[in-house]
């Protein structure tokens, strides 16, 4: 699911779930606004979420 995601949702996904950053520190490093990264880290869950229900 997560190879299928954009580049830039992937990102946020690795650094919060698997680096487990948080989302200041996520803002920090790449230099965004923390309300941008909240934003596209609940996009690429709904993507992954939707390939997981659609991937029979």
């Amino acid at each position: 699911a997560l190879e299928s995601l954009p580049a830039h949702y992937l990102e946020v996904i690795l650094l919060r779930d698997f680096e487990e950053l948080t989302i200041a520190e996520i803002s920090g490093q790449l230099g965004e606004n923390t309300g941008a990264i909240k934003s596209r880290l609940h996009r690429a869950r709904i993507l992954v979420r939707e390939y997981m229900l659609n991937s029979d």
